[in-house]
């Protein structure tokens, strides 16, 4: 069975989105992999535009469509940032990223909030897969251990999607957390 992790929680009529990994390196490693567009291009997308605080970016597809983009409205180098995320035919959402000292090396937490869409559970999850093979995985995060090595994300996003929708369903339905399956 096909394992998820993150959590969802209901805001009203949108949901947040927090994700969680554990990785066995240093804190400004963690942070290098999530702000400097060279390696964010390796997990992620590539991005183009200045990711310091007040600055705007672009997230480019293969193809160099922007698909999305956002102002950073927060930094506090190597511990937190947040930025706006304007995702095309959607109301406006942020992200929130902190890297803190962990005993197995450093933490990343991940929140997206004032989201409408399902996909960005199983997206999300997916992009962070993909962090998992830039960097050592500690052995307290929660890994899919039936992940296919080298599973092309648009493969990835799909295989997990059917595993995403009934629990952004439950959680739009309640007003609390729902943890991984």
């Amino acid at each position: 069975m096909t394992t998820t992790f993150g959590e969802v929680t209901r805001r009203g009529d949108r949901f947040d989105l927090d994700f969680e990994r554990v990785y066995a390196t240093t804190v400004e490693d963690v942070w290098s992999a999530v702000t400097e567009p060279e390696r964010l291009a390796r997990w992620m997308s590539r991005y183009t535009g200045d990711l310091r605080l007040g600055g705007r970016w672009q997230g480019m597809e293969s193809g160099g469509t922007v698909y999305c983009s956002g102002t950073v409205t927060a930094c506090d180098p190597p511990r937190r940032y947040v930025t706006t995320w304007e995702y095309a035919g959607e109301g406006p959402s942020a992200v929130e990223v902190t890297v803190a000292p962990h005993p197995e090396g450093a933490v990343l937490s991940l929140r997206h909030t004032g989201l409408v869409d399902v996909d960005y559970g199983p997206g999300w999850q997916t992009y962070l897969e993909q962090l998992d093979g830039d960097l050592p995985v500690a052995p307290s995060s929660v890994v899919d251990p039936e992940r296919p090595e080298g599973i092309a994300w648009d493969e990835r996003f799909t295989a997990l999607r059917p595993r995403w929708e009934p629990r952004i369903a439950q959680a739009r339905g309640a007003a609390t957390r729902v943890d991984a399956v």
